[in-house]
């Protein structure tokens, strides 16, 4: 009986010996799936920021063009132009602000519209202007192989993702009720 006691103690280390390689086959495995989904969250949470900061600047800009006192000399070219800048400056000043904008930032990578339309009081005939602020932003894709498969999500190709937001809002004026509704010019 001895024997097969000593056979066994002799085995026990070879059999030891033997998995220490396994954690490390195993390990080689599951480390890319792990890492790449570790980058997919980074990158989606990066994505996820950009669109905040797009639709927090938007629906600043929106509450700016809100705030507009708009009259018969709010049309002329000159104001009108005044007007639409100021609008236009505060929705870029709001995104490449550092603590609440998108990372990044490039106002080359950004389309946006600012208009102004008449609308017909529910309660009367009185008039209202709403203002229409609206931005996309094609937001940079930092991480290299997760953009792989974020990319043509909008269609293109080019390590960047399409973001839109858009807001209106209520200009709060005097009751305006001239006889025909002076046209609202289009903001450049």
């Amino acid at each position: 009986m001895p024997v097969i006691g000593d056979r066994l103690r002799h085995h026990e280390p070879i059999a030891r010996r033997a998995g220490h390689g396994q954690a490390l086959a195993e390990f080689a495995i599951v480390a890319p799936l792990f890492f790449l989904m570790v980058f997919f969250v980074v990158q989606i949470g990066l994505i996820f920021a950009a669109q905040n900061g797009l639709v927090d600047g938007v629906r600043n800009a929106a509450r700016r063009a809100a705030t507009y006192r708009i009259n018969d000399q709010s049309f002329d070219s000159t104001v009108w132009g005044s007007i639409c800048s100021t609008i236009a400056t505060e929705l870029d000043r709001q995104l490449s602000d550092s603590r609440t904008g998108i990372v990044g930032y490039n106002a080359a990578n950004r389309t946006r519209t600012i208009a102004y339309e008449w609308q017909q009081n529910p309660g009367g005939g009185d008039s209202f202007l709403v203002a229409h602020v609206s931005a996309t932003y094609r937001n940079q894709l930092y991480v290299p192989l997760v953009s792989f498969f974020l990319d043509a999500i909008d269609g293109t190709i080019d390590n960047k993702i399409q973001l839109s937001a858009s807001e209106q809002m209520r200009v709060e004026n005097p009751a305006l009720a001239p006889s025909p509704m002076p046209s609202v010019p289009a903001c450049p």
